[in-house]
């Protein structure tokens, strides 16, 4: 259950995030964005996580609608009223998303009350834009979007900078592997010569990190050209 309920509290990706007007400042200028996910969302992620070992059943409780999911065996609930968009059926949306915080879902986007998501109402031209068309002003959209990176623990610049180092390491991978080749056809068809043995014993010292296994192959060949030489090697070798 425990490996369950770490797998049902992982963030969503960024584009599964939405967002609508909590408030509006007094002059309706800007607002306070609250986010939030699909219901759709929240039964892939069962799906994904229970397979069919997961249920919902909905009742009325003094006026509100509560649901309860139950996985497993154990269940959990929380109720919603009627929302004022779509009636009973986003009172039953409200009531299982609800229910599915309490396993966890999506309960990390409660923290953005620890962000700023107030927004901007005005368009590039000036005019207030409406209700729908708020993430439409490219800077709300980046902000927002921002904003629900760090609330899944997102961190675009370390990412940014990993990928680079990986990229890095690619490229000395490949030159490694090419100065390995080089140096296994130069020790098969020459003999011993100092300059020569002081510049591969740089190259292994710089490539010994890269493939152990592999340096020590190519020791082996030098070896058996320079046999008196044995000791000159690095230690690792």
């Amino acid at each position: 259950m425990e490996n369950l309920l770490e797998e049902l509290k992982k963030p969503f990706p960024v584009n599964a995030i939405s967002w609508r007007i909590g408030q509006k400042s007094k002059d309706k200028t800007s607002a306070k964005m609250l986010c939030y996910i699909d219901a759709r969302d929240v039964m892939d992620r069962l799906d994904e996580v229970c397979g069919t070992n997961w249920s919902d059943y909905y009742e009325e409780v003094k006026g509100r609608v509560v649901c309860t999911i139950t996985i497993d065996g154990k269940s959990r609930s929380d109720g919603a009223g009627d929302t004022d968009i779509e009636g009973e059926k986003g009172g039953l949306s409200d009531a299982f998303k609800r229910a599915a915080v309490k396993w966890g879902i999506g309960r990390y986007l409660y923290n953005a009350k620890d962000y700023n998501t107030w927004v901007s109402l005005v368009d590039d031209k000036g005019e207030i834009v409406s209700d729908y068309d708020v993430l439409k002003v490219k800077a709300n959209k980046e902000q927002l979007d921002n904003v629900a990176r760090k609330l899944s623990g997102e961190n675009p610049a370390k990412e940014k900078a990993n990928a680079t180092r990986a990229v890095n390491k690619e490229i000395k991978q490949t030159e490694i592997d090419t100065r390995y080749n080089n140096w296994l056809k130069y020790w098969m068809s020459h003999n011993w010569s100092q300059d020569a043995n002081e510049s591969f014993r740089k190259f292994l010292e710089e490539a010994k990190d890269y493939d152990p296994e592999k340096m020590k192959d190519l020791i082996k060949v030098f070896k058996d050209k320079a046999p008196e030489l044995n000791d000159s090697m690095p230690d690792w070798a």
